[in-house]
Formats: structure tokens, sequence, C-alpha cells
């Protein structure tokens, strides 16, 4: 496994920038101060371990570690608004004993800043830039021979999305921008994955360009206390294969115990037409991805 910290410490610079505050000072003896940056940043942990001796019922010793670092810095001021966000994810999976591997569970890097500027409360001008890619290696593993390929790698895929358009913004936690200025480009930087022309770019090459329309946006709401429901989704069309969409929505819920432990459910579907995938029976095509993911662990605020 590859360790890539160069977006660790992206986020680290996020969250530390994120401290500092304007302080607006009148002609009066008392100070008025405001804070114009809200941030925070979380670390949570999962642990999993099956052990089975002689067990006569059957089944399998397994093993399950995964961990993921978020944090947000936000900015508003007067008719400014800047908004970041940074998340990073990885997890694994052994099972059996140590003869065999540790397989991934989850892999994401997840990198976000928008700027807008109001027009009014509810509406805005927004500039936006999304990066999402992943840190290690990814294998299939083919059924009939137990032979481990590699499909993915760090920035292959990658994605960078840069997009111009109008935001409505109802209230705080609910938004939803429509950029018909979007720039999508797919990085394949791994020499043996762009060769054979994996993830839409050209055999040979390891970029490929859109220009297209963009829809973005997400909602967060508390639907009873101590359960929140956060949900984000991405849909981008080429113009030249309009009205041929990418669909990528990410659903979550959490669920907190106290301030330590925390459940969370995640679901993440994505399909893109430009992506052939190896389905479960063997067979390739295009077809929609679907991860689910249910955690127990502890978490860390701060």
């Amino acid at each position: 496994m590859t360790f890539k910290p160069i977006f660790f410490l992206l986020l680290v610079v996020i969250c530390q920038y994120s401290n500092a505050q304007s302080i607006d000072t009148t002609n009066v003896v008392a100070e008025d101060t405001v804070q114009y940056w809200t941030s925070g940043s979380s670390f949570s942990l999962n642990i999993q371990q099956v052990g089975l001796t002689n067990w006569a019922a059957g089944g399998e010793s397994s093993i399950a570690i995964g961990g993921v670092l978020e944090g947000f810095s936000d900015y508003e001021r007067e008719e400014v608004v800047w908004e970041n966000k940074a998340r990073v994810g990885y997890g694994v999976i052994r099972n059996g004993d140590n003869s065999n591997r540790f397989e991934k569970t989850d892999d994401a890097v997840l990198l976000s800043s928008k700027y807008s500027q109001k027009f009014s409360e509810v509406i805005l001008m927004t500039a936006a830039l999304n990066f999402r890619t992943q840190l290690d290696e990814g294998f299939k593993i083919e059924k009939a021979d137990n032979r481990r390929v590699l499909i993915s790698d760090f920035m292959a895929p990658g994605y960078l999305q840069a997009s111009l358009g109008l935001t409505y913004r109802p209230m705080p936690n609910v938004n939803a921008t429509v950029a018909p200025f979007t720039g999508r480009f797919t990085f394949v930087l791994n020499d043996s994955l762009s060769t054979v022309g994996s993830f839409g770019v050209q055999a040979g090459e390891s970029i490929r360009s859109e220009a297209g329309i963009s829809v973005t946006g997400s909602y967060k709401v508390t639907l009873m206390k101590n359960v929140e429901l956060n949900t984000t989704y991405n849909f981008f069309s080429n113009y030249e294969k309009f009205p041929n969409t990418v669909v990528n929505i990410e659903g979550g819920l959490d669920l907190k115990v106290n301030d330590f432990i925390q459940s969370r459910i995640r679901t993440q579907l994505i399909y893109d037409d430009d992506v052939k995938v190896t389905r479960s029976d063997g067979t390739r095509g295009r077809d929609i991805q679907l991860k689910n993911v249910i955690t127990v662990g502890f978490i860390l605020r701060f």
C-alpha cells in the first residue's frame, strides 16, 4: 500500500488557516469582535475483529480497520461567501489467516472550494473547484484463477471539475448550483491503465477534458436528537454528448452515541457512461456503481 501524504498536508493547511478571524472596531470604547470564519475537523477510527478457532459452525476469521479525516473552513462577510471542505478516507480488510492479503474497502480523497458573491441572501454567483481521487492501488480479483488485476491507482482516476454558475441557497444547510460553464478533467496517470484507455481517456493518453453543464448541491438536516442526514450530489453533462449525464450522489446518516462514539451509514451511487466496470458475474460494461459502508467507531473532533 503506497502512502500519499500530500493531501493530508493540504487538509492540515486548510484547517489551520481557518483559525484566522476578522475584528471590526468602532469609535466606541468597547471593541466589537465578529467571527467571520467557522471551521471544524474530525478523525474517526473503526476496528472490527473476528477470531474463530475450531468453530463447529464454520466461518472465517477476519480483521478490518478504517479511518476518515475530514474538515471544513467557511468564511462569510457581507457579500462574500467562501466554503472549503476536505475528506480523506481509507479502510482495509483481511479474511483468513496472516498469509492472506489486506484488501481495500474504502479509499477516497475529496477536496472542494467554492467562492460566491451574493446578489441576495438567496441567490449567489459561484465559482467552484472540486477534486476527487484515491490514495492507493485498487484490484479486482478474477474468480477463475484468483488473480489480482490492477484497475485503479492514485490519480488513476483523478477528477477535477471547475465551474461558474448561480447558486440557490434558501437556508444555510440547503443549496443547489447550476453552472452552464463547467470544465471536467479526467486524469489517468498510471501507464498501464492509460495504455488501455481506462476511465474514458483515449488509449495512450493520460488526460481527458470536457466542457459542459453541471448541477451540484447539498442538503443537511437533523432528523431527531443525535441523528443527522447529509446528502450531496453532482451531475455533469458534456455538451457534445448531451443529455448523457455523469451522476455522483452521496448520502449519509450520522448516529451519535456520545461525544466520542458514533455510527455512520454511507451510500454512494455513481454512473459514468464513459467508464466500463467488471460486474460480479465477470462481464464488463457500463453500469451503476454502488457502495455502502456501515461503521461504528471512535470519533475525535478538534
